[in-house]
């Protein structure tokens, strides 16, 4: 049950992440000080919210602009006559409510994580900044892959990865020399070696102590380089504790630490590139079988759907496709149009001045939003499948919206045999 709960909010942060998007695209509509938002933590009862709005719908009056005061007591009353429909959850409750350019907006939403402050503001914009702090991954994963010849740090959080430093050592490589000078040698290159090895334990102090601090700590590389690297003496005891695990790389660089996450994977279950990362290639390891069981495409993905034969739907984060319905009001003409979330509140202010093709009277008004990403998660609730967003900000995830048109599924069995 809790691998299913933090499945399902993979969907759940992409709505909130839509619902800031368009919020932090809003203002007030005279850009007045009129937008409230309001910040509830859990376990605050809700009564208690309705007595400071009241008492702010008092103090509202006395703003010099009365413009301003009205319609901050609007929103205030639009809010309490929805508070008492309103349960507040085991997160909190952040709510947003004001007149911008397309009319008095509501906006109620469950938070990701606990809301950790209690606050009424009123400005000219909504605030969205706490809601986008929880949003944040907090747990880093530090990478290193380091040999001889060079060494790369990266960190991985959420579902993006990030090269921190790559760095080559200019140590050469052992050679067999002839006569007395052999082992004077292989001493020099030893020392060039074990100096290589100090360098960047320092500086892997310096950044997953300061500037990247990381949960956990997966080191890569041949056998003997890794573990030099981590019997250095200049490396941190801090970091020696949290090395989770090691393992044998062949490579350096970006290669050397896709190939550390790959070997890895088992020690980062629950780190989402990881398994954004796996769900992508089992889509691929199927698709290159060509069993039969995958599919890809709007309109393939939801005969899938409706057939019942998807088990896992993956969606690309840049999907934004909100198909709207329009009515005339004077001739009943019905025509849709397909924009993206971002553009929906410029779409419906000049709307207002929007002539119907059919009549030519400007009596235009949206009778039916559907978000396709919405869409697709309700069509995926009601076959007992489930909904993954992936992200662009890995190959995979590139793939899936460059090849594949960012829509795809597994499917439990070949439905069209």
């Amino acid at each position: 049950m809790q691998k299913e709960s933090k499945k399902r909010s993979s969907v759940e942060k992409y709505k909130i992440k839509q619902t800031i998007s368009q919020l932090k695209n809003k203002t007030s509509f005279n850009q007045s000080t009129s937008l409230v938002t309001i910040y509830i933590p859990p376990g605050t009862q809700l009564s208690d919210i309705a007595n400071l709005l009241r008492e702010e719908y008092g103090t509202a009056s006395n703003i010099k602009d009365k413009n301003t005061g009205k319609a901050v007591q609007a929103a205030i009353q639009s809010i309490l006559a929805r508070l008492k429909l309103l349960k507040n959850t085991d997160n909190g409750l952040v709510l947003f409510c004001g007149q911008t350019n397309n009319g008095m907006e509501f906006y109620a939403i469950e938070p990701p994580e606990p809301v950790g402050i209690k606050q009424y503001v009123c400005d000219n914009i909504f605030h969205t900044e706490h809601l986008e702090e929880m949003l944040d991954e907090k747990d880093s994963y530090g990478l290193i892959v380091i040999d001889r010849g060079g060494a790369t740090f990266a960190v991985v959080r959420g579902n993006h990865l990030e090269i921190v430093h790559d760095k080559d050592s200019f140590v050469p490589s052992k050679h067999r020399q002839g006569g007395q000078s052999a082992q004077r040698f292989e001493r020099g290159l030893e020392l060039m070696a074990q100096e290589w090895y100090n360098r960047m334990a320092e500086l892997a102090n310096k950044i997953f102590l300061e500037t990247h601090p990381v949960k956990g700590i997966i080191v890569g590389g041949p056998a003997m380089g890794k573990d030099d690297f981590i019997n250095s003496p200049r490396l941190d005891y801090r970091l020696k504790q949290k090395i989770i695990d090691t393992f044998d790389v062949g490579y350096t660089g970006v290669q050397g630490i896709k190939e550390l996450l790959e070997k890895a994977s088992t020690r980062l279950k629950e780190v989402r590139y990881i398994e954004e990362k796996e769900l992508m290639q089992r889509f691929l390891t199927h698709l290159a079988k060509d069993d039969g069981k995958v599919t890809y495409g709007e309109q393939e993905v939801k005969e899938a759907l409706l057939a019942a034969a998807a088990d896992v739907v993956l969606v690309s984060e840049k999907i934004d496709h909100v198909e709207l319905t329009i009515a005339c009001q004077n001739c009943d003409h019905e025509f849709k149009e397909v924009i993206s979330s971002l553009e929906l509140i410029d779409f419906e202010i000049k709307l207002k001045e929007k002539k119907c093709p059919k009549c030519g009277e400007p009596r235009l008004e949206i009778t039916e939003k559907i978000d396709l990403v919405e869409q697709l998660d309700e069509m995926a609730q009601n076959t007992g499948a489930r909904l993954e967003i992936i992200s662009a900000d890995h190959d995979e995830g590139k793939m899936l919206y460059d090849a594949f048109g960012g829509i795809a599924a597994i499917l439990r069995y070949n439905f069209r045999t």
